[in-house]
């Protein structure tokens, strides 16, 4: 099981990566669709946010002892969210929505929340097992990687629009 610090680092690594392909889009850039059926890079930032305010609830709310190895998902989740080659369905409370966004502003948003997320890895108990309609009960520590798998899928999609603007 990975540590306290050592999660932060991969955190830390997941957060800074997509901040840095985000920032290097133009404010028009964030706001093109790339292609139908595509979300913007400004979207896939949205989603996150949204994503992460949920994961901060969870992390922040109730907890009981775990009575099995606080990693148990951790491969599972890492399979199924660094697969690049299928497409998974976004739950609809974290889907983006079609406004424009301000580059700056988001970017601020996206970061405070993973500031929030940083100091629970940093203070909170993550072998404890939280409640979580969507995921059942998992551990804090599986949050946490669910927030960086997530985080590495989507750098992957924001890679992926930046280059088809970069083609049109």
């Amino acid at each position: 099981m990975k540590t306290a610090n050592e999660l932060l680092l991969e955190f830390e690594a997941a957060t800074n990566a997509i901040i840095e392909k985000v920032a290097a889009l133009s404010q028009s850039e964030i706001n093109k669709v790339p292609f139908s059926g595509s979300w913007t890079a400004a979207q896939v930032i949205e989603h996150l946010c949204k994503s992460d305010q949920a994961m901060i609830q969870a992390l922040n709310g109730p907890v009981q002892p775990t009575s099995r190895p606080p990693d148990e998902m951790v491969d599972n989740l890492r399979n199924i969210f660094l697969d690049f080659s299928t497409k998974l369905p976004s739950p609809d409370f974290i889907i983006p929505s079609n406004e424009t966004f301000d580059k700056e502003n988001l970017i601020g948003t996206f970061k405070a929340g993973r500031a929030e997320i940083g100091k629970a890895i940093q203070t909170l108990n993550l072998t404890e097992t939280v409640h979580m309609p969507i995921f059942g009960k998992p551990t804090r520590l599986e949050i946490l990687t669910f927030v960086i798998f997530h985080t590495m899928r989507h750098t992957n999609q924001v890679k992926n629009i930046t280059e088809k603007l970069a083609a049109v």
